[in-house]
């Protein structure tokens, strides 16, 4: 959802982390009308079709369903809906990076809920090459491509040529926040202590993050801006996610490090990190640190990740790719996997991700343009 900000009298574009759905509330047994996958149905109704209620206008079936934890319930359900095989995501990013972290995330309650065999993760070190890597598969029905915010921007700034919306967009399920980490010996006990550092001397503060012009770098931009710091004179090292960045922030190589909370909070429940400011709402339970809300910064961000089908994947198997992640989506599994990570339920499928997703990109590109990041 798109947000506008206001800082220094310059408007900036940003995205609200708010959730867009926190799944489907099951009361009782739902008429066909009201049929959405996962609903319960009674048994009476078991081979009644709910016409035009699934996905991409799809239809819906009352069946008594054989697989993951819906086993042996009735449920509105896609008859015929078939389980992904031998899958390959592709993550542009080091080992540890979100892309990843999302890739077997989403791999594991798939496979979970019996709508995947298995599943291998190929990573890829920036949004150029992971592209690159997933346009010269050609014609495989088993392989998808983790994307997010920070792709539009990686591509541009790297002038690549490629753009995401070349791609069938299947779904995006989730928003992260971010978060703001320091060394446990480092001086800054606030992000109003960093910033006010940044704002005296920007030069001198190594702010490490995910790929130029990404969700990490836009974030620390919006900040700067707020005190009057423009973002291209900010001292910004760009990592191949928080897998390579986490080193340097531990042993103080770079001041801060700025990246999706589930990257840094192992090492902050280890002693070896703290946290100066989460950008979420609320604080989060997976992670400890004070939001910048409660440090009088009126501000919310996060890094919406999605997925992504081959160009030329058929008509067919692109519909049941986006009826499995519809599925997936609507599971326990996945319910408990946003819950032990902090992620947002924010949710988009089918011709509904394609249209967001066309216009994201073009938003996305607007910001770096404003930020002058991009020309």
């Amino acid at each position: 959802m798109l947000k506008k900000i206001t800082r220094v009298g310059v408007v900036v574009t940003t995205i609200a982390l708010i959730a867009s759905g926190t799944g489907v509330a099951n009361a009782g047994n739902v008429p066909a009308a009201k049929a959405k996958v996962g609903l319960d149905c009674s048994p009476t109704q078991i081979g009644k079709v709910s016409k035009g209620t699934g996905v991409n206008g799809s239809d819906l079936t009352c069946l008594e369903v054989t697989t993951g934890t819906f086993k042996g319930k009735t449920k509105w359900w896609y008859a015929g809906l078939k389980a992904l095989g031998s899958f390959e995501f592709v993550a542009s990013s080091a080992i540890g990076g979100g892309y990843g972290t999302t890739a077997i995330a989403l791999g594991d309650a798939l496979k979970k809920e019996e709508l995947l065999k298995d599943y291998t993760v190929t990573y890829r070190t920036n949004a150029p090459l992971g592209l690159g890597y997933f346009t010269d598969q050609k014609g495989r029905s088993d392989i998808g491509l983790i994307t997010g915010f920070a792709m539009p921007g990686g591509l541009a700034t790297n002038g690549s040529k490629l753009e995401i919306t070349n791609y069938k967009a299947v779904a995006s399920f989730l928003r992260e926040a971010e978060a703001f980490a320091v060394p446990m010996n480092s001086k800054y006990k606030t992000i109003n202590d960093l910033l006010s550092d940044i704002k005296s001397n920007p030069k001198t503060v190594a702010v490490g993050g995910g790929n130029y012009g990404g969700v990490d770098h836009v974030t620390i931009a919006t900040l700067a801006e707020g005190v009057g710091v423009k973002a291209t004179d900010l001292n910004y090292i760009p990592y191949s996610g928080g897998g390579t960045l986490v080193p340097d922030v531990i042993s103080g190589r770079v001041a801060v490090g700025i990246s999706g909370t589930s990257e840094f909070a192992s090492y902050v429940a280890a002693g070896k990190m703290r946290i100066l400011a989460v950008t979420s709402p609320k604080p989060l339970s997976t992670i400890k640190g004070k939001t910048l809300i409660q440090q009088g910064i009126n501000l919310t961000f996060g890094n919406w990740r999605g997925i992504l089908a081959p160009a030329d994947l058929s008509a067919a198997d692109y519909l049941n790719f986006v009826k499995v992640m519809d599925t997936v989506h609507e599971t326990q599994s996945w319910k408990d996997v946003l819950v032990a990570k902090s992620w947002i339920d924010e949710y988009r499928s089918g011709a509904a991700f394609t249209t967001w997703l066309a216009k994201e990109n073009k938003d996305i590109i607007a910001v770096l343009t404003a930020f002058k990041l991009i020309k």
